[in-house]
């Protein structure tokens, strides 16, 4: 089944940038680049090496010899561009392709070569973005496409002139601006929003309920619960196991297993998904949080339930709460059960293999401390 999940991973990057090839090929210089890059004394390997990289290089070596074992060695050579899209994940591959596209757009309509990338031009793009942005994003976008695709083709990393780099940090510098973060959700918020849904006993509200529930307990990102199966939710007395097939930081695609204990209560996360899949009509291998429909005269959940979706069903639940939905998002699940389990004392290891983070630092990020905690420091300080 990973195996599976990894090459429907690869089809979707390439169907959104076309084939592997093409994509590779995306890096390549145009002619009058590589009229340029010959003037400058680069001799017809090394031109070769600009268009398609050493992959497409040894094809044409191959082909050009005239051996009868050349077929099959160019054919593995050929393999090898589709292959390396696979060292990234899709969405950073599609990523790298729009912001390096963008590099070759400009460096074209000013007659520059665009790769290898000269230092010195780079920076003048660099200079360009930032009078036009508003973050710094597209900069450091940028900055990561050209960084690998110079690798992927084994060419020198222009990033990492002295001057670049300045000036990237610089960008970060200027444009930095304080980040608005969501308040992290409660345990009494969280039960004020089960009285509230229980009122009315429809899935959809079931499913909300379950929705908020596993991800306070799982320290679940959004992309997590998307990606949650019915039949992938293993139930064993006093907790229950939920396999997800794709993490973020799961890159190699080995899968993670989430474990979730049962709470007393109706808020309790076991509980709930036990009766969503009672209730759901979940048929095969379909994804626990989808849309609610009719069918044969009783509700059914089917099909994926979208980001947007998943965002204001959240917020109509909390505006049912009594609360304002714009000081809360879907994180705020993720933040709030890891600033409990951080004030509870449970150990940082755990609740970084729990959340899937990759680095504590990036963990702390989510904690947030109790006016209580924050006192201590100062409180702990008094004479005696």
């Amino acid at each position: 089944m990973l195996k599976s999940v990894r090459e429907a991973t690869v089809a979707r990057t390439c169907n959104g940038v076309g084939s592997p090839e093409a994509a590779v090929k995306s890096m390549s210089i145009s002619a009058a680049d590589a009229e340029d890059a010959a003037a400058e004394g680069c001799d017809a390997d090394a031109e070769a090496e600009f268009r398609y990289g050493r992959a497409n290089h040894v094809c044409t070596e191959l082909r050009a010899s005239g051996r009868e074992a050349s077929q099959q060695l160019t054919d593995l050579a050929d393999k090898i561009p589709g292959i390396m899209l696979a060292s990234r994940a899709p969405r950073t591959v599609g990523k790298y392709l729009s912001a390096f596209q963008r590099w070759q757009d400009w460096a074209v309509s000013h007659k520059i070569r665009s790769l290898p990338a000269d230092p010195w031009y780079l920076s003048l793009y660099m200079v360009k973005l930032l009078q036009d942005a508003r973050t710094v994003s597209p900069i450091t976008a940028a900055a990561c496409a050209l960084s690998w695709f110079h690798d992927v083709q084994g060419l020198p990393d222009p990033t990492r002139h002295a001057q670049v780099r300045n000036l990237l940090q610089a960008a970060k510098r200027l444009l930095a601006a304080p980040k608005h973060r969501k308040t992290p959700m409660t345990r009494e918020l969280l039960c004020q929003i089960a009285v509230e849904l229980s009122a009315d006993d429809s899935l959809q509200n079931l499913q909300v309920l379950a929705l908020m529930a596993v991800g306070f307990a799982g320290l679940l990102r959004w992309d997590d619960l998307s990606h949650i199966y019915a039949d992938e939710v293993e139930v064993k007395g006093n907790y229950m196991a939920v396999f997800l097939e794709v993490r973020k930081n799961d890159q190699l695609r080995q899968g993670n297993w989430v474990l979730i204990s049962r709470w007393q209560g109706t808020l309790c996360p076991v509980s709930l998904v036990e009766q969503l899949l009672s209730r759901g009509g979940y048929v095969g291998h379909q994804r626990l949080f989808g849309r609610v429909r009719r069918s044969k005269g009783k509700q059914v959940i089917r099909g994926k339930m979208s980001y947007g979706r998943a965002r204001e069903l959240v917020r109509k639940a909390l505006d049912q709460a009594g609360v304002d939905p714009d000081d809360y998002g879907l994180h705020s699940l993720r933040s709030g059960g890891a600033s409990i389990a951080a004030a509870a004392g449970i150990p940082d290891r755990l609740i970084q293999r729990q959340g899937g983070w990759r680095s504590e630092t990036s963990m702390r990020m989510y904690f947030k401390e109790s006016l209580s905690a924050l006192l201590s420091v100062s409180k702990a300080l008094a004479p005696q």
